[in-house]
């Protein structure tokens, strides 16, 4: 069973580095060493792109917040008795300073378009979601091809054994 088992990896073995066009080991160690580098790429590109959608999200929220609660804050300094009105509206006139500091902290003069924004972040997210589709594809051609590396290795050192075991006789 196992001498067929063997067999049957090493076909398949076979089989994939001439589907691949994989005629030296080195090529296959330089293949893998590619597929690496291209993994860590991706990788790289959708952290950035993690990030942006992370700052996005949050300059739509404090730009909604503060689109939502200006006329509460609009009210506040119109207001004869200001104590009263903001024990009234004390949570929205917080959410409104917050937001507010948020967006001067950003260097935000004017509002961007919301509706640019969403948009925007839609982009963005269909191209997260296309590298995390790259992603998942280059990790599994470097498992598939670490399995065929695994297979040639077993086999390079099963003949290496059989060599040394046959000069020691």
């Amino acid at each position: 069973w196992a001498k067929i088992h063997n067999l049957k990896q090493a076909a398949k073995t076979m089989n994939f580095l001439t589907e691949n066009n994989i005629k030296q080991y080195e090529n296959l160690i330089e293949k893998i060493d590619g597929l690496i580098l291209d993994s860590e790429q991706t990788a790289g590109n959708l952290k950035q792109v993690e990030k942006k959608l992370s700052d996005m999200a949050v300059l739509i929220k404090n730009i909604s917040t503060y689109q939502k609660t200006k006329d509460i804050y609009r009210g506040y300094i119109k207001a004869n008795d200001k104590e009263m009105y903001r024990y009234k509206h004390e949570s929205s006139l917080i959410l409104y300073e917050t937001a507010a500091k948020v967006l001067k902290e950003s260097g935000i003069t004017k509002l961007p378009d919301m509706a640019a924004l969403k948009m925007e972040y839609a982009e963005l997210q269909a191209q997260k979601e296309a590298l995390y589709a790259d992603y998942g594809k280059l990790k599994k051609q470097i498992r598939e091809y670490e399995v065929i590396k695994r297979n040639i290795d077993s086999l390079l050192q099963k003949e290496s054994l059989n060599k040394e075991h046959l000069t020691a006789i």
